[in-house]
């Protein structure tokens, strides 16, 4: 038996995900601390009582020391490095949720934990290993070249945009050069990504309707899928623990975390127009976890 730890229990990722890992075999949670910052003082207690969770405990290195795999869902993102670190260093695997980190330095730190503990470290949304997302891969060669693709996702421009990006990495690993803005009206904002001398990707973020599409234009016509949100968290615990179990990742973390990189481009790209390259990225570019968090915790308390 795999046993779990759960690290920050700030979202709702903490309630919707639990029945699921409960039905997965050879997995049990056995450990479970709270230091989001988003909760009350009890409810850290109050979830693992009534889970079944034996162990309550009080920092990260404790829960690192019962467990054999970890999952890191800190609202704020500036809390996934540290948190994730105890994992790390000690080799065991770490799922860290999205958005991953919000600057360079935290990306590149990981890289560089990962590159000297050899440790299985996945991050991200669930877009990029939804069910949708595999059915398309399943059906790539029979596309021919791929010219073009579509990709919309709704929501604020960092948390729930980083899904977008995802969503259409999934499919099309990384490998990503420019990020370009095309266009706003109102929230919603229309940017180019270039990848290299392929596919350019034309994607939406802040869509009207609370919807992920990804549509891909190629030789032998166009595949669209619409994502059935009610899956996709099963879809990623499924790839999650099957990486635990075989010791690799289902993408290199470099290919994983340039999503943020793009996500970088895109509010540099928003701000002052032109075709950004994420090689051009500066580490003074950031998402503010600390700010969202906070954010996060007075909505959670007090409502919008």
């Amino acid at each position: 038996m795999i046993k779990l730890g759960l690290v920050d229990l700030c979202t709702s990722h903490c309630e919707s995900w639990y029945p699921i890992i409960e039905e997965m075999a050879g997995f049990e949670v056995t450990a479970v601390y709270d230091g989001g910052g988003c909760r009350p003082e009890e409810f850290c207690e109050q979830y693992a009582e009534q889970r079944g969770i034996p162990h309550v405990c009080q920092s990260v290195e404790e829960v690192v020391e019962l467990v054999d795999a970890g999952i890191v869902w800190s609202a704020n993102w500036d809390l996934h490095l540290p948190h994730g670190r105890p994992f790390i260093e000690a080799g065991k695997p770490v799922f860290l949720d999205k958005p991953t980190v919000g600057n360079l330095r935290d990306l590149n730190e990981l890289l560089t934990l990962e590159a000297k503990y050899k440790s299985l470290i996945m991050v991200g949304s669930s877009c990029r290993y939804c069910y949708e997302v595999q059915e398309l891969l399943a059906e790539k060669e029979e596309m021919g070249e791929i010219a073009t693709a579509w990709v919309q996702g709704p929501g604020d421009f960092f948390n729930y945009g980083i899904h977008t990006i995802e969503l259409f990495q999934g499919f099309f690993g990384g490998g990503v050069r420019f990020v370009r803005h095309c266009a706003r009206q109102g929230s919603t904002d229309i940017f180019l990504a270039q990848y290299g001398d392929g596919p350019a990707v034309m994607f939406q973020l802040g869509s009207p309707c609370h919807q992920w599409v990804i549509s891909i234009t190629a030789q032998e016509g166009v595949w669209s899928k619409s994502v059935d949100s009610s899956n996709i968290y099963r879809a990623l615990i499924e790839k999650y623990f099957a990486a635990i179990k075989s010791g690799e990742p289902p993408w290199p973390l470099a290919t994983q975390l340039e999503s943020i990189k793009i996500m970088l481009a895109a509010k540099m790209a928003r701000r002052a127009g032109g075709d950004i390259y994420l090689e051009d990225v500066p580490e003074s570019e950031y998402f503010d976890g600390n700010a969202f968090g906070a954010e996060y915790a007075r909505v959670r308390k007090y409502g919008a």
